[in-house]
């Protein structure tokens, strides 16, 4: 919890001033009421001096009213303070999480980290809220109180000391039982969370293999296992209240049946048994806000660890100390003897890859499901590192280059084309936010866009919803393939981008980057024979390696693995026609 605080809670330090000042104020005011209240009964009430009840009773209000300004203006700091500093914390970890490469986000896991930054975020909030109004008042009314109470009376004072240990005992007691279950319960929180996230996202399969039974017995499942846990921590926590009202009432009891022996034996006065039962209730007071923050303490504390977890990851891809710069920015991407592997010891995905890419000419990977198309294109926008071997853009290898400068030369279209909350032109400029009108219609006619664009009822105005639910997965690729396009980056990566679209649209679409990009270097992954089919240099992907290298009609003599595919996919095309 410390940890966390330290990210970022002293910025607030004059509200902190100020907030001490006014606990200090409400808890002195507190304190003072009781023995206003015990003179006014034995030296007005008791001996009938009005005029002296008067204006003890004015005294009496002036500190109520005191009291309850100084109560607002801590409800009000305490809230600015503990909500201030949380959207600065998930402000912080936003900006963090964004540093993430693919390797980080595989650790976490996205509906983690979605949990983590909404509801562990809020759990630390509600708990500085409460601890921020407790943590002067609480101990120094409950300090206060036990030495005001024995200076009244010693007996009665005694009580009210033999009741404070029991009640500390009781809150160690549940607080120390209940902090392994709060976080199990998060861990429960996550997983719900996932699976809510996977059903929304994934819907359509979920419908299309009609498994929404299943996914409504996961979830249930999930969320049972959370309520139980959750109903668990709460039943614990809510004996803290009767206890304390019981400890306390038996205190009470005490202080009557002690004081009202002092009393017969004239040892004592009625205002001062008053006194010490209301110093009792304020102790009572403290100890029950206490034990709300430690109730909330164990929950709040598993949320800040995990919290701090996020933080102390540091992203395996950092941009270097001192960035190199190309001599020319030509565009050229060369792979020098390069392998990757998932992990320290894992066997490596791709081994000895070594191929250029030249500006002006379209470089092609084809090859089997799995042979590692994908991790080659993902290396050269650094998603992740090289584990041997070296990629250059423009001579300069990418750990050297600035992140920045090299990812705004290039235009990548992922495996997956995921699209944005937005518009159609927001998506398409998303690359570029001032991005002109003119520029935005030019990508959508490369990318054969326009004509589903423009039957829509506001064109390039139309909503388009989270993920890009709401149109077809080939307008959703064409729209992915426009965002690249808006960028006019000098290097251009497909990754498996054309795979939702026709045969015609395909070709047009291939046709029309080849007239627009001619000085770009065109990097494309694909399964489909055609859409490689007159790339300037094809490479046959099988198992990691490269096992062929050149055009169309060479590779079908001299690649049996490419001949493979080839013959394969004409065979289907035969049967499907």
């Amino acid at each position: 919890m410390i940890k966390l605080f330290k990210r970022g809670l002293w910025s607030y330090k004059k509200s902190i001033t100020l907030l001490v000042i006014l606990l200090i104020v409400q808890t002195f005011a507190a304190l003072l009421l009781p023995s206003l209240m015990a003179m006014i009964i034995n030296r007005g009430v008791i001996a009938g001096d009005v005029s002296y009840i008067l204006k003890t009773g004015g005294v009496m209000l002036a500190v109520a009213l005191g009291s309850s300004f100084a109560s607002i203006g801590v409800g009000y700091f305490s809230s600015n303070i503990s909500v201030g500093f949380c959207a600065d914390i998930r402000k912080k970890m936003f900006r963090h999480v964004d540093r993430f490469t693919l390797a980080e986000f595989d650790t976490i896991g996205a509906g983690s980290l979605t949990t983590r930054a909404t509801n562990d975020i809020l759990q630390v909030q509600n708990f500085l809220i409460m601890m921020f109004r407790v943590v002067i008042l609480a101990p120094i009314m409950c300090i206060g109180g036990v030495v005001l109470a024995l200076t009244t009376n010693l007996h009665l004072g005694m009580v009210v000391v033999a009741v404070i240990p029991v009640i500390v005992l009781f809150l160690f007691i549940v607080i120390k039982g209940v902090y392994p279950i709060f976080r199990s319960m998060q861990i429960k929180l996550d997983r719900v969370n996932q699976i809510i996230k996977e059903n929304i996202t994934g819907v359509r399969v979920v419908r299309a293999f009609t498994a929404e039974e299943r996914e409504k017995e996961r979830f249930q499942s999930a969320n049972a296992d959370m309520t139980q846990v959750s109903m668990k921590s709460q039943l614990r926590i809510s004996t803290l209240m009767p206890m304390l009202m019981l400890i306390v009432n038996i205190g009470t009891v005490c202080v009557v049946w002690v004081g009202s022996q002092e009393i017969s034996a004239g040892a004592m006065q009625v205002g001062e048994i008053m006194a010490v039962i209301q110093y009792l209730v304020l102790i009572m007071y403290a100890l029950l806000v206490m034990a709300v923050v430690f109730a909330m303490m164990p929950r709040a504390s598993v949320c800040a660890g995990r919290l701090n977890e996020v933080f102390d990851i540091e992203p395996q891809i950092v941009n270097p100390e001192k960035a190199t710069k190309p001599a020319a920015l030509t565009g050229v991407v060369e792979f020098k003897d390069v392998s990757l592997a998932y992990g320290k010891d894992a066997k490596p995905a791709v081994s000895a890859i070594s191929f250029t890419a030249k500006p002006g000419e379209t470089t092609a990977f084809i090859g089997a499901t799995g042979s590692g198309k994908s991790t080659i294109i993902c290396l050269i926008p650094r998603l992740r590192d090289v584990t041997q071997g070296s990629v250059t853009v423009d001579g300069v290898d990418v750990r050297e280059y600035d992140l920045d400068a090299l990812r705004s030369r290039i235009g990548y279209v992922p495996q997956t084309s995921n699209l944005f909350s937005g518009t159609i032109g927001s998506n398409i400029a998303f690359g570029e936010e001032n991005l002109s009108k003119e520029k935005i219609i030019r990508a959508a006619k490369i990318a054969q866009a326009e004509d589903f664009i423009l039957h829509k009822k506001q064109e390039y105005d139309d909503h388009i919803a989270q993920g890009g639910t709401n149109v077809s997965g080939g307008q959703r690729q064409r729209l992915a393939i426009a965002r690249a396009i808006a960028t006019e980056a000098d290097i251009l990566i497909f990754d498996d981008s054309f795979s939702a679209l026709d045969f015609k649209t395909d070709a047009a679409l291939r046709k029309a980057i080849k007239d627009n990009s001619k000085n770009a270097t065109v990097i494309i992954v694909a399964q489909r024979i055609n859409t490689i089919l007159n790339a300037d240099k094809i490479l046959v992907l099988d198992k990691g390696k490269i096992v062929g290298e050149g055009k169309h009609d060479e590779l079908l003599k001299t690649c049996p693995v490419y001949a493979e595919i080839t013959k394969t996919q004409m065979a289907q095309e035969k049967e499907a026609v």
